[in-house]
């Protein structure tokens, strides 16, 4: 069977860099790999649910999974493990599955069998991981004129020291922030309502600058938030909000708040910390839209998880 990747990377967001440095090795080796930050043209659109389910459960010939505390407690996560536990079933145990096991994490990983070989790795030692793939897959490329190592990474990011961004430049990345996280949260709550009976979800687009979702269970709203720009300590932000009882107009009353951080010559969100200190991935750091709409979610529903 032909496969479109040659492997799929299933982690959690917590872990993301270690699995994008994975991910960079595997391809400087001529690997084709699925790493969600490679592939977005290929995912903007689409309904993430189903197309994820197609890559773990049919697309892929193999899956690294990388596991942390972090990974057992997240949803795509989960939804990942759960269609690679469904094709490694439907094959009768062949060798799919590639278990990575993160910072010396013993928990158990629920449907995953302990009798399947697992690597154990330090989060400062990707390369043992794109050295082990390549050997399972007979690969073979060494350095020119070094022939101890078979691992090639890409070059480091230079970074742009001093304020390289215009204000033009910030106010963009602003406002598709703004949408890459209103869009997915969207997508968790279709998710989440394909896979529970009850579960209905409303998106409403205030403006270009502000959307509101509303959640119910069995009809009675569970839960509401609010995204918007501006209305916080600065124009030049985003604002969260959450409750049963939200003022739609009121933008200067929020639970969060979301600046624009310069760093390592890129764009980067920083939330306030105002609800960091009562959740358990609760640390003041730069976040990417994603993580910062993983972020907001698990804020809305952290008693649900």
């Amino acid at each position: 069977m032909g496969y479109k990747y040659e492997v799929a990377l299933s982690f959690a967001g917590e872990d993301r860099t270690f699995a994008e440095t994975i991910a960079e090795g595997l391809r400087q080796n001529s690997i084709n790999v699925f790493y969600d930050n490679f592939c977005a043209e290929d995912l903007w659109g689409e309904d993430l649910g189903v197309k994820l389910r197609e890559i773990y459960r049919h697309s892929s010939q193999y899956c690294i999974m990388i596991i942390s505390e972090n990974y057992i407690n997240k949803m795509w996560p989960n939804h990942e493990r759960q269609q690679a536990i469904e094709r490694m079933i439907k094959e009768k145990g062949k060798s799919y599955i590639l278990p990575v096991r993160l910072d010396g994490f013993e928990g158990e990983v629920p449907g995953l069998s302990t009798l399947i070989g697992h690597l154990s790795v330090s989060r400062n030692e990707p390369s043992k991981i794109v050295e082990a793939f390549l050997k399972k897959i007979h690969i073979q490329r060494p350095f020119p004129n070094d022939q101890t190592s078979a691992v090639k990474f890409s070059e480091p990011k230079i970074p742009r020291f001093g304020n390289k961004f215009s204000d033009k430049e910030k106010n963009k990345f602003l406002k598709t922030s703004f949408k890459q996280i209103t869009d997915l949260i969207e997508a968790y709550s279709e998710t989440t309502q394909k896979e529970n009976s009850g579960f209905e979800f409303d998106r409403e687009n205030v403006s270009s600058r502000k959307t509101i979702l509303t959640f119910y269970k069995d009809g009675k709203l569970i839960n509401q938030c609010k995204i918007a720009i501006g209305g916080g300590f600065s124009s030049n932000s985003i604002v969260f909000s959450y409750g049963t009882h939200l003022d739609i107009g009121r933008d200067n009353a929020f639970n969060e708040s979301v600046s624009i951080e310069e760093h390592d010559g890129d764009l980067k969100l920083k939330p306030l910390g105002m609800q960091m200190y009562s959740y358990p991935t609760g640390q003041k750091k730069l976040m990417s839209p994603a993580e910062m709409a993983e972020y907001f979610w698990e804020i809305l529903f952290r008693d649900s998880f």
